[in-house]
């Protein structure tokens, strides 16, 4: 519990003190986003995902490799604490446990496909183009740039009524936090992130 109110106490600080984006500041940040994620063919890189929960004492913490292929083929692998595969492609989502596989077909369950464009556009940063269903505001601190994004789709805000992108200085997400209204929240670091180089087809092998 300790660890939970120091990880709520350093964000509420870390929210302090951010300021809005200008106007002009925005479009500039917008623009050097949009010419990255149209330029991005490939993306790799380790994550580590810590889920805070209230009731829990401490977190859940998980970590493992993404794995990105444009326009739309996304696979998280979690290494530890246990072998878990999830591989979105050819509007399928498929879920490895261990060696026990399932697929969902995408097409048929909306809300999977909306899941799948928030998580996928998170990565690339289209998300932050999607008027329609989502509003997002600007805001930075000295070193980094946040955008705080909120669904307008109902049934994407009952699972995370607020989703946060952390750039770096070099417009690169590097933090994903996915907020839920209970306020548990899950948090996505990336790192050792590599651009448009080769990722073996195998990856993304069923």
């Amino acid at each position: 519990m300790r660890i939970l109110k120091l990880a709520v106490f350093f964000i509420s600080v870390a929210t302090f003190a951010q300021t809005p984006l200008t106007e002009a500041e925005t479009i500039k940040f917008k623009e050097i986003v949009s010419k990255r994620s149209d330029a991005l063919e490939s993306l790799s890189s380790d994550f580590l995902q810590t889920k805070y929960i209230k009731m829990m004492k401490g977190a859940a913490i998980s970590n493992g490799r993404l794995y990105y292929q444009a326009p739309d083929i996304l696979k998280w692998e979690y290494s530890h604490p246990y072998n878990y595969k999830i591989l979105f492609k050819d509007s399928k989502l498929i879920i490895d446990d261990d060696g026990y596989k399932t697929v969902t077909d995408l097409k048929s369950n909306k809300l999977f496909e909306k899941l799948v464009t928030l998580i996928s556009g998170s990565i690339n940063g289209k998300l932050l183009e999607d008027k329609k269903n989502y509003d997002v505001s600007y805001f930075k601190t000295t070193n980094l740039i946040s955008a705080v994004i909120v669904p307008k789709d109902a049934s994407i805000r009952e699972m995370f009524n607020q989703i946060v992108l952390l750039f770096d200085r070099n417009f690169v997400v590097i933090t994903v936090r996915l907020i839920e209204a209970s306020g548990d929240y899950t948090e996505i670091d990336f790192k050792n992130i590599r651009f448009n180089q080769p990722i073996h087809p195998k990856v993304f092998q069923n």
